[in-house]
Parts: C-alpha cells; structure tokens; sequence
C-alpha cells in the first residue's frame, strides 16, 4: 500500500500563471536539422502516450517489477511514420540552442540512501533511474541523462549553478530508507532558478509494492509540473510483476554491476546476479533484459567465447521481454546493440523505436549516429549525437560520443573538424584508440606528417598490435554497406599517407 503522509503547503496546485517559467516556450522557430531517419514502419502506428511509470534506464532498466500503475497520458494520437520523429522536436531544439532551457527540462539528482550503510546504496540508486526513465517518457520533457545526474552523487550541489551548467530549469531530489520490508522516499522538485523547492511530499510503502510507490511520486511530480494526467491502465500489468522480492533485490544488485565501468569480471558479476534471479523468478523482466544486455556486451568487447551462441541467448531474452512488455525502450536498444556490428542497417529501426518510446535517451541517440555511419549514412549521424551530449553532457560515454562525431567528418571528409572532435574524445579517454586512429587519418589525409607521428607513437603505446590491415579488417567486419566501405577506405588511406604499418 502506498500512503502519501506529508505535503508541503509552497505548492500550488493549479495551472501555471501566463507569467510562470513553465509556460514559457522554449524556442520561437524551428531549428534547421530535422531528424535522421523515421521509424521503417508501414502505414499508421496507434501510439498511446505512455505514463511515466516504469522501472528501465539510459542504457538498461533497473529496479523492481511490482505494484499496479497510476495511469497514462490523456493523450491519444494516430500518427503517420512520418511525424513520429515530432516527438523529438524538444531534444533538437534543446540541442540547437542550448542557451535556451526547455520549458519542461529537468535532472533526478542522485537520492541519498538514509541508510548509512554503503551496502544500500544500489537500493537508492536503482529508484534513481526508474524516476529518470519514467520522467522521460512525458510528452514535451527534456530529461537530462542518469550518466550526467550521477556525476553529482555525494556531492553538495548549488541549484542555481546547476541549472546554468546543464541548461534546464527544474531538479527533481530525494532520499530512500529502507526498513526490512517498509521504504520511506522523501521527494522535492527544486525550481532552479531561485534554487526553492516548489513542491516537497513523503512517500511510504513496502518493497513488494515499489513500482506503484514510484508511479504515485511520478504522477505527483507530473501534476506539479503542470502535467494533466487521467487515471487509467498503466504501462505494466499484474501478469508481469515479480512475486518474489529476493528475485528482484538480485535483479537490481545486477543493474548496479551494469553501470559501473564496464570490465569483464563486473560483467561477469552481473550475469551472475541476474541468473540468480532468474532462478528465483524465471519470469523476471528486469533480469532478463539485464542478463541480455551483459551478454551483449561481451559480444561487443570481445569477452565472448562463442559469439554466434551468445547471439541466440541473448536475442531469445530480448524476444521474451518484448512479448511481456512490448514497449521497453532498453530491450530494443539492447536488440540494437547486437545487430550493430554486421548489420547497422537492421539496428537502425530498433533505435528508432527506442527513441519513440523514450525521446530522452541519449544511449539511443548516440548508437543511433554510429549506427548511420555504418549504414552509409554519415551526414545524417551529427544530429542524433549532438542530442545525446545535449541530454548527458557529462556522461561516462560522451568521449566515445565525441569520437562518433570525428569518425562522421572524417567519412564526409571535413578534416577540420574531425581533428577538433577527435582532441575532444582523446582528453576524455586517453586509453581509447578509435580516436586515435582516426586523428592519424585526418592528419594523414591533410599532410600533418609531423603531427601524425606524435599521435602514431601514442597509439602504439595503447595497441601495439595496431597496423593499416588490422584496422581494415575491423571496419568491414562492421558492416558491408558499399559507401560507407568507400568512405572507409579513404580513412585507410589516410593512415598510409601518415606512414602507420601495413601488417
């Protein structure tokens, strides 16, 4: 059961005066870039505008299967494939003028565990990205990344600094006790310019009921951003909650091993924590999709021992979440994952339909632009990624979102460029090599001998084993498309002209 026990009287419950921040627009023209592909669907999509209620994130979905929903928009379109893209239009706004905040902009901050005990900390984390995510999914929100809000994690953080940095007008904030089966969540909405909060209230209710806790913050917060929803059928329906709370404390200890930095023994650890509880719940969707994912990921760094296998495992999970839960913006974003390298072309819609669910995930936006340029696409590639550091600007994945712009203007040829981004990606992450690769190119291609060389001998250092042929052998093992291998070879060229070693 869920009990709403205190609520702060500065809040006013109405709609927002002519004068509020909140009803201010946040662009008076359209910007220049439309999308970069619609959804491949024939026909008319009946789309229902989901409620923000649900338990998946940025990259992967975390927290527990339970409870009943509060409701969905009071919404209802038919849409042709070519406006579904229209739900994306607060994102490229936001991403062509960033010095503008979009009216329904916000961050979920980092809750604190009340707990005191470390060991909890997964718990308070976990609600964390459920709210993101289900915040996400509101008509017309700008809703900066988890990877960006967990940079502030235990630390003090100035409001009005906060709003000025990340370009957005609101902060959602909390804190998570848990006493055996009870939990108590403390929630305010912060408007960032005054640094106040505007609305604060305290939830209460048990573990086995977490998902109904968190719809019924959602649809609060919703309401105090002048948000009008109906109460109806919601996003998850009994059949698909999780019976068994030790399944589901397993399944978000597994999430938490997926968002630290990826590395095969916490890949492994998570695999691990979802098999367990899978056995306890084999109908567990968060671990499935999680189990997926993990899979994934060492298909895509090498850790597999038996790719195609892997493959098949991990797609006949994502085929089970989506047959429970058909509108899992992570589990098509994971089914992209696996069809990125070989076949970009087929991982493109599942991008795509991600993005329809959840217009704010910069994950999805990101794999889309690299994914475009596989696809001989690479004009079409700036856009997505420029929204993705727009949406997470300080995410753990913005250096290989800035490589994935210097590998797009090194396929265009706009070497200028290419050598800017690829500087950026470099002093984000001095260990990955792509940019590195890519910045000899450019070097190489525009008769920078000298500066090639410098950056030849820091790659060496990282991969050794790097020569013109590995490297070619890796870009058309990625995709077969005939232009993007045309384009790739002039960056093979490039490195010959720079003097790296055939073999």
């Amino acid at each position: 059961m869920v009990t709403n026990s205190k609520v702060s009287s500065d809040l006013p419950d109405k709609p927002a005066s002519d004068n509020d921040p909140l009803n201010k627009a946040a662009s008076d023209s359209e910007p220049p870039d439309r999308p970069a592909s619609t959804l491949n669907f024939k026909g008319r999509l009946r789309a229902r505008l989901q409620l923000i209620g649900g338990a998946l994130a940025s990259i992967a979905a975390v927290g527990a299967v339970a409870g009943g929903l509060v409701g969905y928009w009071n919404v209802w379109k038919t849409v042709r494939t070519d406006v579904l893209p229209e739900k994306q239009k607060t994102q490229r706004e936001a991403a062509a003028r960033p010095d503008i905040a979009p009216r329904l902009s916000l961050v979920v901050l980092p809750f604190a565990n009340l707990n005191n005990d470390p060991e909890q900390d997964y718990f308070a984390d976990s609600i964390t990205t459920d709210l993101t995510t289900d915040l996400a999914q509101m008509p017309g929100a700008f809703v900066i990344g988890r990877g960006t809000a967990f940079t502030y994690k235990n630390r003090q953080v100035d409001l009005k600094t906060l709003g000025k940095d990340l370009g957005i007008r609101w902060a959602v904030q909390g804190a998570v006790r848990r006493a055996g089966g009870q939990v108590r969540m403390n929630v305010s909405l912060a408007d960032l310019s005054t640094g106040r909060d505007v609305w604060s209230d305290r939830f209460d209710g048990d573990r086995m009921n977490l998902a109904a806790l968190q719809d019924h913050i959602t649809a609060r917060l919703a309401r105090s951003l002048n948000v009008e929803l109906i109460r109806a059928e919601g996003r998850r329906s009994e059949m698909d909650q999780s019976k068994n709370p030790d399944a589901m404390d397993f399944s978000m200890r597994g999430w938490a091993k997926v968002y630290e930095p990826p590395t095969k023994v916490t890949n492994s650890q998570a695999k691990g924590l979802f098999d367990s509880a899978l056995r306890l719940d084999p109908d567990n969707i968060d671990a499935m999709l999680g189990k997926a994912l993990s899979i994934a990921f060492d298909v895509i760094y090498g850790w597999s021992t038996s790719v195609v296998e892997d493959k098949k495992t991990a797609t006949k999970l994502i085929d089970q979440v989506l047959a429970k839960r058909p509108r899992t913006a992570n589990a098509h974003i994971t089914k992209g994952h696996l069809l990125q390298y070989g076949d970009p072309e087929a991982a493109l819609p599942e991008y795509d339909t991600a993005l329809e669910i959840d217009p704010n995930s910069p994950v999805a936006y990101g794999l889309k632009g690299i994914a475009l340029i596989s696809a001989g696409r690479a004009r079409e590639a700036f856009s997505p990624v420029q929204i993705a550091l727009r949406l997470s600007p300080k995410d753990p994945s913005a250096g290989t979102w800035h490589f994935f712009l210097c590998h797009a203007h090194l396929h265009v040829h706009q070497y200028k460029e290419a050598v800017e981004e690829c500087r950026r990606s470099i002093n984000l992450n001095k260990l990955n090599w792509f940019p590195h690769a890519d910045l000899i190119s450019a070097y190489g291609a525009t008769g920078q001998l000298e500066m090639a060389q410098q950056m030849l001998a820091e790659l060496n250092a990282i991969r050794p084993d790097f020569s013109v042929q590995w490297f070619r052998q890796i870009g058309y093992a990625r995709s077969s498309n005939p232009q993007f291998r045309r384009e790739y070879d002039d960056i093979v060229d490039g490195l010959r002209k720079a003097g790296v070693r055939e073999q």
